[in-house]
Formats: structure tokens, sequence, C-alpha cells
């Protein structure tokens, strides 16, 4: 039998290791373990209110961290959870109060002050901005404490002053999420090129290249460049190509090349993976149509607008101005003949 120490140790281990491979159900039941033999253990409270924080159980969670603070009122570590815990359930004065305790008795360490930061920028408190301005001073090359403020000054619509903050984040870290947020928060604001560039130098290191393909080539398309953004989503298709979002991509930028017969496979292939997408229905309908072959497209437009019905306007269009078409004079009758 292990010694009680080496024992509480080794729960306290197992249970952090559950917790960071996203095992909650095994976390939470080493947890018990360690309450039923330690139930005064302030450590043994604090992972049950981190597991019940990420399963989302918001009261268990307080309840957790009330008791786990009880015990030790002064450890930084459980204000801050503390603070996550209070924000997460919109209370906002009392995340506000514990992430400034953790701050006052932390005064160099920057995660408590950077969370009361982004609290006091959520609620537009008077006193945001001068603490940011110490942010400055005080941790100017902190990336993860400006891409916290980055969030939260996109989270209230400051898009442009989130910019600023993610740009800070990326200038001072190799991460590849920092330049990614700044490339999502440019891409917002219809800024393409400075978009790309972001993506582009996260890109090599980006754990998911797919998404990261999707989002260049989507500000490549609206900056009004096809051609590159179909190269983007042809590579993108070549990673995931079961992923119907690369393929319905790929369809757009190849219509917007005029190649229409690579946009109808492109199309077909978004459908087979995911036949609920009425857009890509009504595009491979209009595609087919160009194409002379209106009955494959009209069995597109049919099953574009069994899914979504609005979708008869730009069906009725198409049927009644292309060259290969229908001539309708009763649109109920139309509606019908697609209904049926």
């Amino acid at each position: 039998m292990l010694e009680p120490a080496l024992n509480r140790k080794r729960l306290i281990e197992r249970s952090l290791l559950e917790i960071r491979a996203g095992r909650l159900e095994a976390a939470e039941k080493l947890c018990g373990e360690l309450l039923a033999a330690e139930p005064d253990d302030p450590a043994a409270h604090q992972l049950a209110a981190t597991v019940a924080l990420q399963r989302d159980r918001l009261d268990d969670a307080e309840r957790w961290i009330g008791s786990c603070l009880g015990l030790r009122p002064r450890h930084v570590p459980a204000l801050i959870l503390g603070g996550r815990i209070a924000r997460a359930a919109g209370n906002w004065p009392q995340a506000i109060a514990r992430f400034e305790r953790a701050s006052l008795l932390s005064p160099n360490q920057p995660l408590p002050t950077f969370l009361l930061c982004a609290c006091q920028l959520q609620q537009r408190a008077p006193d945001a901005q001068p603490l940011m301005a110490r942010l400055l001073q005080q941790f100017p090359a902190d990336a993860d404490g400006w891409c916290e403020i980055g969030d939260t000054l996109q989270a209230i619509g400051l898009i442009e002053a989130a910019v600023t903050a993610y740009a800070r984040a990326a200038g001072n870290s190799s991460e590849p999420k920092h330049r990614l947020r700044l490339g999502a928060c440019l891409k917002s604001l219809g800024r393409w090129d400075e978009a790309v560039s972001a993506f582009r130098s996260g890109l090599t290191a980006a754990s998911d290249q797919f998404e990261v393909r999707l989002m260049i080539g989507s500000c490549l398309r609206q900056g009004g460049d096809p051609g590159n953004a179909c190269a983007e989503f042809e590579r993108a298709v070549e990673i995931h190509a079961n992923d119907s979002r690369g393929w319905f991509a790929l369809g757009l930028a190849r219509d917007d090349l005029q190649d229409r017969e690579g946009a109808i496979v492109a199309y077909r292939r978004a459908v087979e993976l995911r036949p609920v997408l009425p857009e890509a229905h009504v595009n491979l309908g209009l595609d087919l149509q160009h194409a002379g072959d209106l009955a494959a497209a009209l069995n597109s437009y049919r099953r574009a607008f069994a899914l979504r019905p609005d979708t008869f306007g730009r069906i009725a269009q198409a049927l009644t101005s292309a060259k290969t078409g229908q001539l309708w004079l009763n649109t109920e009758s139309l509606k019908k003949s697609l209904g049926g």
C-alpha cells in the first residue's frame, strides 16, 4: 500500500493527466477517490472545480472553488480558476474581484492582470484603459495575455483594437494560434491581403492546415484573386478529401474562373459528402443547366427546393432566363413541379 502522501501525489498527477487529455469522466472518478481519502484537501477541491468547469457544470464548479478558497484564500491559481468560473457564469463582479485579488497577490505574474483587464473591458469599466496602459508598460511581450485582450475586444465589437492586440501577440510568439486569430480578425474587416499574410505566417506550424487553407482561399477569393483562391482550395481538398466545405469552396472559385466543368465536379463531390447543402445543389443545377443537361439540373433544383424553399427565386430566375431553360408563366405550377 502506498503511503498517504505518495497516494495523494499519484492521484493528483493522474487527475491532471486525465484533464489535459480531455478524459473528464476518468478525472472526476480520480477526484472522487482523492476527496474520499482527503476530504479537506484544497487541491482535491480545486481539481473537482476544474473538472466541473470543463463539463459546464457551473454550480458544482462554484461550490468546489468556493470551498477550495475557504481552505486557502490566498492561493493564486485557485483565485484565477475561481475568476474563470465566475466569468463563465456571467457573475462579472465576482470574476473581477477574484482576478483583482490574484493580481494583487502576484503583481509580477501577467495572467491574473490580463484576465482582470479582459473582464473590465467586457464590462466597459472605466478602470480598463489605465490597466491596459499598465499592461503595455509591464508586460508588452506577453503573447497569451494580449491574445486574451484581443479575444475580449473582438467579442465586444472593437475589431480594430482587437487587431492591434492580436498583432502584438503574433509579433511576440512563434505559436500559430496568434497569427491565425490575427488573420481571422483582419478577414472580418475585409483587409484581405493583410489577412492572407497573417494566415500564411501561421500556416506551416498550424495543426489544422485544412482550416487555414480554407481561410486563405476565402480571403483571396473575396479580394478578387480567384485563381490563387482555387489553388488554395485544391490544396485543402487534398488534405481532407472528405470535407464538403473544401469542395463547395472549390466549386465557387471554379465558377469565378468560368470553369463550369470543374465546378460541376466540385459541387457533385460536396453534395455526395453532405447531401443537405441547398446552396451546392442550386449552384450545381446552374452549372448543369449552362452545360445543357436540363434534366440533371432540374434534379439538383428539386433537391435544393426540398431542403430550403427560399431557393425558389434563384431557381425560377435561372430556369426562365437562361438559354437552356424552361418558360413557366405560373410560379405556383413551377413550385409544384419542383416539389414533385
